[in-house]
């Protein structure tokens, strides 16, 4: 998974009308992208928090009807080369357990074009720390070239997306995968598979860096048995909200400052 400061500057999302139309195997989850991705009304009644010398500028949090939508925007306070940022999001998520203290584990399981939406797509598992439990996923994430702008759509992937050799090899490296993370004692130590998650990165220029990202996003658990009520209110608090992006923005900002200091490097 920081932001902008003078107000003549202050992004907003979008910048433009965009003409490309998203489509993923969740269709509302789509809905509600295409309708961030094209109107700046979509944020009129969101929570807004600015933020000076960070690698992100703006927070903002819209209530819906089963929690929060989210979104962080920033240039990383350096330059970036735009496919280095793009590649670091679509290719290496799988690094931000080295640079998150929320991301316990990870694993690239496979790569390909999807099937519905005719995208090339990375599949990706992430255990995930998230103080009082744990969390696991699925993800898929499709990559669309747009002008200037790259855009990162991703939803939760389940046994419908792949025939089931496929998933019976993935299910395998979730297990292996979860078997290795060091877990704290109980009473927290409970781990909730994530019930709703999909969002959209947006590479794309910067106004005093080269490359500006911004991530929209929806988390939620389902508030059923066990430790998946706690899960569940968690995913509904702001707080946790926000702790959750800046963590995975600054994760990703330090995996891409590392492939962009080796490509200057090896540019000289």
């Amino acid at each position: 998974m920081r932001w902008l400061l003078l107000v003549m500057l202050f992004f907003t999302l979008p910048a433009r009308a965009d003409t490309v139309t998203l489509q993923l195997h969740d269709a509302a989850a789509a809905a509600m992208l295409n309708e961030a991705l094209r109107s700046e009304a979509f944020w009129s009644n969101a929570s807004v928090s600015r933020y000076k010398d960070k690698q992100y500028d703006e927070i903002r949090l819209r209530e819906v009807d089963s929690g929060f939508i989210s979104m962080v925007t920033g240039e990383g306070r350096r330059d970036f080369d735009h496919d280095v940022v793009a590649d670091t999001v679509f290719h290496n998520q799988w690094k931000l357990p080295t640079y998150m203290d929320g991301a316990k584990a990870a694993v690239r399981l496979g790569q390909g074009v999807d099937g519905v939406n005719g995208l090339p797509y990375t599949d990706t598992f992430f255990f995930l720390d998230f103080g009082i439990f744990y969390g696991t996923l699925i993800q898929r994430m499709y990559r669309i070239e747009s002008g200037d702008r790259t855009l990162l759509a991703f939803e939760r992937l389940d046994e419908s997306f792949v025939d089931a050799a496929t998933w019976s090899g993935y299910q395998k490296q979730v297990e292996q995968t979860a078997d290795g993370v060091d877990r704290r004692w109980p009473p927290f130590n409970s781990v909730v598979p994530v019930a709703e998650v999909f969002g959209l990165f947006i590479v794309e220029p910067g106004s005093k860096h080269r490359t500006r990202v911004t991530l929209v996003n929806k988390l939620g658990f389902a508030a059923t048995g066990g430790a998946s009520w706690i899960a569940g209110l968690g995913s509904e608090m702001p707080p946790v909200i926000r702790s959750g992006l800046k963590g995975g923005f600054n994760g990703c900002v330090a995996i891409a400052r590392r492939a962009q200091r080796k490509r200057d490097e090896e540019a000289k």
